[in-house]
């Protein structure tokens, strides 16, 4: 260890960590100390000679500095504790230092831009794509994360549709009260469950695709087939939380990696329905 080598952030440790273990059948990393070995010769490669003071006589994993490899077990723990990592190499060698990816593991990184490890994180990655969404839809995210990372599946799922909600409800009532495109909204009864609601908006907008940016309405059949999946797995048909048997790890993942695209397309169309300062003509449906 060299106290004399630039210290690194958790995230930017734990991106180099992700990235080495996708690759692992390709460069050799199945135990800790080649994972120190090829995170020392990474961040040698990033950084360039001439801010890293390698010498390679020693190891790679040597020259990093000693705050970075606690830094980097501490990663090790944190991805196990997630289930992104296990130990073992196979039955004959089936605990520490061997470590490898599991299928959930696999999986759940390789899904998409967004990355995190906790919901301050999840909400980083959530406010990075400068999406917009209420003080009700945040505290329903956040939740959602911390019970992901907790094990309590259901119930992930359950915060992350009422979230889900929150957002869709707020794009209705926009929708609903905007001076040009109202009309075609307005039959969308308030009695109607938040299912019922999805389908006949998805019918409303449909006339207006054409009339407003492709950028507002791209990706919306998406986003609510996303909203839709999510409380079928969530929620019973009167919106209540479900008694079903719990989703798996993997898909309770992606349908967090998929709200922030899902928050993102709400936010697009809502601005286009509250700011279009100059909609086209549309005729009465």
């Amino acid at each position: 260890m060299n106290p004399n080598q630039q210290e690194h952030s958790y995230e930017e440790l734990r991106e180099i960590i992700i990235n080495i273990l996708l690759n692992a059948s390709e460069n050799g990393v199945d135990r800790c100390e080649k994972l120190l070995e090829r995170t020392g010769l990474e961040l040698w490669k990033q950084e360039g000679p001439e801010h890293a003071r390698q010498h390679f006589s020693h190891g790679s994993a040597a020259q990093l500095h000693p705050n970075d490899v606690e830094l980097l077990l501490e990663i090790v723990w944190d991805l196990f504790r997630q289930g992104i990592v296990t130990f073992g190499l196979n039955a004959s060698s089936p605990g520490w230092p061997w470590l490898r990816l599991t299928r959930f593991g696999e999986c759940a990184l390789q899904q998409g831009l967004y990355r995190f490890h906790n919901k301050s994180e999840f909400m980083k990655a959530l406010r990075s794509e400068s999406i917009d969404i209420s003080a009700d839809a945040a505290v329903y995210a956040k939740e959602a994360v911390a019970a992901f990372y907790t094990g309590c599946l259901l119930s992930s799922c359950v915060m992350l549709s009422f979230a889900a909600e929150s957002e869709f409800v707020r794009l209705l009532d926009v929708a609903k009260n905007s001076n040009t495109y109202g009309k075609y909204f307005s039959r969308i009864g308030e009695g109607l469950s938040v299912r019922a609601k999805i389908l006949r908006f998805g019918e409303a907008i449909k006339p207006l695709v054409d009339l407003l940016p492709e950028a507002a309405t791209r990706e919306l059949g998406d986003a609510l087939n996303t909203m839709q999946s999510i409380m079928r797995t969530a929620r019973n048909e009167a919106g209540q939380p479900s008694g079903a048997d719990a989703p798996s790890r993997d898909q309770v993942y992606v349908y967090l990696q998929l709200f922030i695209p899902f928050a993102e397309q709400m936010m697009r169309l809502r601005r286009e329905l509250t700011e279009a300062d100059y909609p086209r003509l549309v005729s009465t449906p």
